[in-house]
């Protein structure tokens, strides 16, 4: 009983500590390894009506779509449409399911509009379906099984698990209270290293494409270099 209390209360409040902590903690370090863009000293060019069209102007569709082929959705199609659905759903997921928000607006009153939980359980079986799909891909691809360490399919499980033992607990299969007890210290351990382990690629994504400077960079291209 001490477990299941602690579980359900301290644990929650801790996990977010250190969740916050640890985000605020990346991004200082992002900061202190990159420094602001220096602005581009003004070069003197033709008139538009002076300026020769370039060979990559007049052949704009073929180059574009030469670069495409390059690049991982290019080369791995089916990869990189499982890698967004997954992180659409494992992201949006937690937010939309009743249980969850109920529990949050009991906290600390807010919560998030809440689908179905026949679409939410659906979503989360999608999670898990890519989670299969990523461990069968590193038993049996062999460029990603030659770099494939013990780390990996830890992190597969841990992201797996608390939607695994969500779907259990709807459908009631297993013991329930078990079930329960597991997804909510799953989760909780998942917040608590997400900052601290591989996972952060989740904070950084935004740093990556709105903030620092390289060719994906979305919005005004971005503000800051590496050091």
């Amino acid at each position: 009983m001490l477990i299941s209390d602690f579980i359900k209360g301290p644990m929650v409040w801790i996990s977010f500590l250190f969740f916050l902590s640890g985000t605020l903690y990346q991004i200082i370090t992002f900061y202190s390894l990159s420094r602001a863009r220096q602005a581009a000293p003004r070069q003197n060019t033709l008139p538009a009506q002076e300026q020769e069209p370039s060979i990559l102007d007049r052949t704009c569709l073929r180059y574009r779509l030469s670069k495409f082929r390059l690049t991982v959705f290019g080369r791995h199609p089916v990869m990189m449409i499982v890698t967004m659905i997954f992180h659409l759903t494992l992201i949006a997921t937690p937010f939309f399911v009743l249980g969850h928000n109920i529990l949050m607006d009991l906290s600390v009153d807010i919560s998030f509009p809440s689908l179905p939980e026949m679409v939410t359980d659906l979503l989360a079986m999608v999670v898990i379906v890519c989670c299969l799909f990523f461990l069968i891909r590193r038993f049996f691809a062999p460029a990603v099984r030659a770099i494939t360490t013990p780390s990996d399919y830890l992190m597969l499980a841990m992201v797996g698990t608390p939607f695994l033992t969500g779907i259990f607990a709807y459908h009631h299969l297993g013991n329930y209270n078990a079930m329960i007890l597991i997804h909510m210290a799953a989760g909780e351990v998942l917040i608590m290293i997400l900052p601290f382990s591989r996972f952060v690629h989740m904070i950084y994504f935004f740093i990556n494409r709105f903030i620092l400077i390289q060719q994906n960079s979305l919005g005004k291209g971005g503000s800051r270099v590496w050091r």
